[in-house]
């Protein structure tokens, strides 16, 4: 029995620990995301408030791309130092498109204000979503495992099911992050192409994010096999 409650306090310091980092870089990614969308987001409001209220809607909205190739024209910063020369490469662009939008209602401006598409403002705002169910499954495992140890019995099954979860919701938001990029870059590069800027518009994957999320549901799988073992176990005795 107490190679048991050893083992599982071990199981319990490697989960908290897992969860913690898991958490951290989760958190750190969705806040400072989050503080920057909410600040563009309020400015982009104040913007279609204003051009409602004078008459003359506009459908305002943000696009996001990486620039592979930029103008002849070198952007040329001046220096205090004497001798010295700065120039800037542009590797990423933030555009925000205006455009007439008669007659239309301000809920669906709002809904297109990132990249003019309600349905990428829908699959973008899910990304928070996914976080947040996350976040709350770990909770919940962590306090399971601690029950678990207090009551010396296996650890629920339930939590199978939470990391599975929280695995594929994990490789899900960064495919739809990812998909909305690239959406993004497509519009970016057909704005921009006659301009002399070379759009990148191919489809690129935080491979790191996909990884941990696989991590996740492979630690799911060797909980269900403890689980399995431990009720065979049962049974034999």
């Amino acid at each position: 029995m107490q190679n048991k409650k050893t083992l599982l306090q071990r199981l319990l310091v490697i989960y908290i620990t897992f969860f913690i980092v898991l958490v951290a870089s989760i958190a750190h990614s969705f806040v400072t995301d989050f503080y920057r969308g909410a600040t563009e987001g309020v400015e982009l409001g104040e913007d279609l408030a204003e051009k409602w209220s004078s008459g003359t809607p506009r459908m305002i909205y943000m696009l996001d791309a990486q620039i592979l190739k930029t103008p002849e024209k070198i952007i040329e910063i001046p220096s205090e130092t004497p001798g010295t020369e700065i120039r800037a490469k542009i590797r990423e662009l933030n555009l925000l498109v205006e455009q007439d939008a008669p007659g239309a209602s301000p809920l669906s401006l709002a809904f297109r204000s990132i990249g003019g598409s309600s349905w990428l403002y829908f699959m973008i705002m899910l990304c928070p979503l996914f976080y947040l169910v996350i976040i709350i499954f770990m909770f919940m495992i962590i306090h399971s495992l601690r029950r678990s140890i207090r009551e010396e019995r296996t650890l629920d099954k339930k939590n199978v099911w939470y990391l599975r979860i929280i695995g594929l919701l994990t490789i899900a938001s960064e495919l739809i992050t990812d998909l909305v990029n690239w959406v993004m870059s497509q519009r970016t590069a057909e704005i921009l192409t006659q301009h002399g800027y070379v759009v990148n518009t191919s489809f690129q994957v935080s491979y790191s994010i996909i990884i941990m999320g696989i991590l996740i549901l492979f630690a799911a799988e060797v909980f269900a096999i403890g689980q399995n073992l431990s009720e065979e176990q049962k049974l034999t005795i």
